[in-house]
Formats: C-alpha cells, structure tokens, sequence
C-alpha cells in the first residue's frame, strides 16, 4: 500500500506539471444477488453533456428500479486527474469511469479489482476495445462506449468547384496528388487561402493508427519508441501531407477545432469523431455533408477508436453492487440505452447490430470501422510521450526542424521523465 501511495503521489505532482428484449441471465443473476434497499453504490463519473447527463439518469433510473440499488454519482470536473487524489486518500468511489490512456496505470497502481469474463460475458464485446482494458490476460474494465474517426466530406464545396464524392481518393498515398489539385480549384474558385482542401490534425491521438505500422511506438517497458526509423518514416509522411499546403490544421485555418473549421466552410474534408455530427446537425443545419470510411494506408485501412471503461475500485466494500452496475450498464439493454440517447457508439456488436437501423448511414461507417480500429493507448506513460510528441512535432511541421530530429528529442525528453517516474 505504501508503494501504491508513494506512485499515487508523484503521478498526482507530475500530472500537475505538465436487440434489445430483455436482460441476459448474468445481468438478470447479478442483479439478483445484489438486491437490496439500503445499499448505496457510488460511481465516478464526468457530468458530460445535457444529453449524456439525461442519459445516463434513465440508466440509473431503471437499473434503481430493477435492483432497489440505490446509486449516489460522484461528478468530477477532471475525473483524470481527482480520482488519482481520491484513491491516494482512500476516498475514492466504488466503481468510476476508466479512461483507455490510464488503465495501464490503474493497472500497475494495483487500485482495480480484476473482473472475470464470464461473470461480464466478454465475448460480446469488440475483442480489440477490450484489449484496451485487458493486461497479461487479466480484465480490468468494461468498455461502456466508444467512438472511431471517419471522414466528412462538404459535399457543395467539393461540387462547386467540379469534382464529385467519388473523385476523394480511397488511399492516403494518393492524397499527395489529389490534395493539391483539389486545393488548386477552390484557389481559383474561392480565392487563396479561403477554403482548404482538407482539415488534419498531427498528434498521437490522430495518426497513431499511422505511426504503428508495422511497428510499435512504445517499447514493452513503456518506454517512447518514436525515433524508430518505421514511426519516423511514417511521420514524414505526415509532414509531407501538410508540406503541400492543402491540409492545415484548424488553427492554422484560425478556427479552434476541426468542427468549426468544416461547419464554417473552410475545409471540405476533415476526420473527426462521430460526437460532430450531432454537433454540425445542430449548429451548421445548412451544410450538405457525407461520411465516408478513413483512407487506408499501406494497403490497410484503419482509424483511431476512444473508449471508456467501468473499473471497479479493489478497496471497494461494495464490489458485489458495483458488479450489477456494470453487467447492466454494459449488457444490451443498458447500452443500446445509453448510447441511442447519448451519442456514443456501442462496444458490443450485438448492440451495434440492434442500433443500426435507427442510426444514419454515415453513424454506421463509423460503426463499421471499430474491428480494424487501433484504440488511442501509449501505454502507462501516455501523458509523457504524447506531450513530448507534441513539443517537437508541431515544431517540425512548420519546418522548424526535421521529422528524425524531432522524433529523437521526443524520445530523449519522455524517456527522461518515464525513467525517473519508474
């Protein structure tokens, strides 16, 4: 405990610096035996939006009502972050939302009670999502939903200036040609630097799915790996993509993300997450958009998937009603719940397949694209690798050095830090 308290403590200071019918019989079991009507479950959660607030309150709602359960929400404005404090002081909730990022870190802390298979039916998820969650065999969380990247295409600014949907290239090799003869045209059409061919974006938790080809960026240790000649060949390709001048970032198009950038006009493709299309349905109802799937690369195709687990607290006195809370939230009924109201996208297949008639077609190449997806994970030193990355990356993409320079700094920078948080 001493050494969990001690680790808590410095990870505390260096996070500072820097279907659907009825329940399956293991819910309807677990349920059962936690019935009570004087026990109180607190969970960690993140308030969200009104929606995923209104959301989950019917999930609690109805799980209240099937198992006399009495729930009691622990909201954290930065759940990343506080729950460190609370598990550090013994305070902590008993089950808590579990970021894919820090799991190994939960993991390695020894604060997570493991959870068997069976009893969570794990074979109904995404073997991949429940990786993210899964270490030396052992499971430590349930993914409860998840999201993936897919492109959007401004499909009236693509026409205006005479090229159709089918014309996007399906491989991001092509890109190099196709992204400055598109930007050519809106040049012409719109004027410099009015509108730009593509919107992207550089950082880890966007081109993983790139910098991981036939390689890994992260050694088996944890430590950085990104000045392996694979990630920075890979990197450079990157680079070479913004070098052209017809990808930007949503800065450097003077907006503050990749949403507003696409919803005012100024990118006719962009790769983001499916929480934007509510977004662009709400605030730019105007604009004719399509969804169409990632590019691949290599010969492959692939995206980035962020998803969130349910971890139970191993101190927790109560792991026998934190483990009906999970089984319901992340069984069938309480997913398609959840996920139909807040947005998100299912970690089970049975759950997308039962969704996908009520979803859009452009929700489900989002969907589609989750088997193949890699999830946005560096290991126990997330943090100290991606900000490392993105210290001497953005540098090298307005040329302020090279791609191989940068990568070796990073490497050099957060493996400094990983050796003295070891």
């Amino acid at each position: 405990m001493k050494k969990k308290v001690i680790f808590l403590t410095f990870l505390l200071a260096a996070m500072a610096f820097a279907l659907i019918a009825c329940n399956n019989d293991n819910e309807e079991t677990a349920a059962t035996n936690a019935e009570s009507s004087d026990r109180v479950l607190s969970l960690g959660i993140w308030a969200g939006n009104e929606a995923e607030w209104a959301s989950i309150e019917r999930v609690r709602q109805d799980f209240e009502a099937q198992t006399g359960i009495t729930i009691e929400w622990r909201l954290y404005n930065d759940l990343n972050t506080q729950i460190m404090a609370d598990l550090a002081a013994g305070t902590a909730p008993d089950a808590f939302y579990i970021d894919s990022g820090l799991a190994e870190q939960f993991v390695y802390m020894g604060v997570l009670a493991p959870l068997d298979p069976a009893t969570f039916d794990t074979a109904a998820f995404y073997q991949n999502v429940l990786d993210t969650f899964t270490f030396n065999g052992v499971v430590y969380a349930i993914p409860k939903d998840q999201s993936s990247l897919a492109r959007y295409v401004n499909t009236e600014l693509l026409n205006a200036v005479g090229f159709e949907l089918s014309d996007i290239p399906d491989d991001l090799e092509s890109y190099l040609e196709f992204l400055p003869r598109l930007q050519s045209a809106l040049d012409d059409h719109f004027g410099a630097g009015e509108v730009f061919a593509a919107s992207g974006m550089y950082e880890p938790a966007r081109a993983l799915h790139l910098l991981n080809r036939n390689v890994n960026p992260v050694n088996p240790d944890g430590s950085s790996n990104m000045a392996h000649p694979d990630v920075v060949r890979h990197a450079e390709f990157i680079h070479t993509l913004f070098a052209t001048g017809a990808m930007r970032t949503p800065q450097m198009m003077g907006s503050g993300w990749n949403g507003e950038a696409f919803g005012t006009g100024r990118a006719v493709i962009m790769e983001e997450g499916n929480w934007v299309y509510n977004f662009l349905r709400t605030e730019f109802p105007s604009i004719s958009f399509e969804i169409i799937p990632m590019p691949t690369y290599m010969g492959q195709r692939s995206s980035m998937i962020f998803t969130v687990g349910w971890g139970i607290n191993v101190d927790s006195p109560n792991q026998d009603l934190a483990t009906a809370w999970i089984q319901y939230k992340t069984g069938v009924e309480g997913m398609y719940n959840w996920c139909v109201a807040a947005g998100p996208l299912p970690t089970r297949p049975d759950v997308a397949a039962a969704m996908a008639a009520n979803l859009s077609a452009g929700l489900n190449v989002h969907i589609a694209q989750i088997p193949y997806a890699t999830p946005w994970v560096l290991g126990r030193f997330q943090s100290f690798i991606n900000d490392s990355y993105m210290n001497y990356m953005s540098a090298a993409i307005v040329g302020e050095m090279s791609i191989a320079n940068a990568m070796e700094n990073i490497d050099a920078q957060a493996n400094l830090q990983i050796n003295i948080a070891r």
